[in-house]
């Protein structure tokens, strides 16, 4: 059975997305400037079950999806003139995301931005770790939770500068 979780029109006004949960897949759809009628662009599948929920990020080219059943946030580049997304090879592992929320923190006068689990993470200048396992009574085995968090915060930071270096070498 499919079921749709999510609907959103994208930040141009020129696209409407659609989770498709049991499809596993967003359906993405031109809106007609004049008349408002939509046109299929296509379906694409979200690289795991359940796509709950789905953030663009601030610049509208990267879309993040939560797959709730199998514990992943994937990341995909959606291209602004065709509508088309693409997998760009990032995905991560989290527990049962259910939300994704984009955000722009400031750290050091130098601005990065951030993918978490809204629900689960209180946003400040700085994302300490042990902030996150103190205020979550979900995980009573912190040592271990917590190395774990740090190594997939401190990989997640490189590859958003990394992305940040490629498409500043692209411009």
């Amino acid at each position: 059975m499919n079921t749709c979780r999510r609907i959103c029109v994208h930040s141009t006004g020129k696209f409407v997305i659609v989770s498709n949960r049991g499809h596993q897949s967003i359906a993405i759809f031109r809106v007609a400037p004049n008349s408002g009628k939509l046109r299929q662009i296509g379906f694409f599948h979200t690289r795991g079950e359940t796509p709950r929920h789905f953030q663009f990020d601030s610049s509208g080219q990267y879309l993040v999806v939560a797959n709730q059943d199998t514990d992943t946030i994937a990341v995909f580049s959606f291209n602004l003139s065709s509508g088309e997304m693409k997998y760009t090879g990032n995905e991560y592992r989290v527990p049962s995301p259910n939300f994704v929320c984009c955000c722009t923190i400031q750290p050091s006068n130098v601005e990065r931005e951030i993918i978490m689990p809204r629900h689960e993470v209180t946003i400040g200048s700085e994302v300490n770790v042990d902030d996150f396992l103190i205020s979550s009574k979900k995980n009573p085995l912190k040592d271990s939770y917590h190395n774990e968090l740090q190594a997939e915060l401190d990989a997640a930071r490189e590859e958003i500068e990394n992305l940040r270096k490629k498409l500043g070498a692209s411009l």
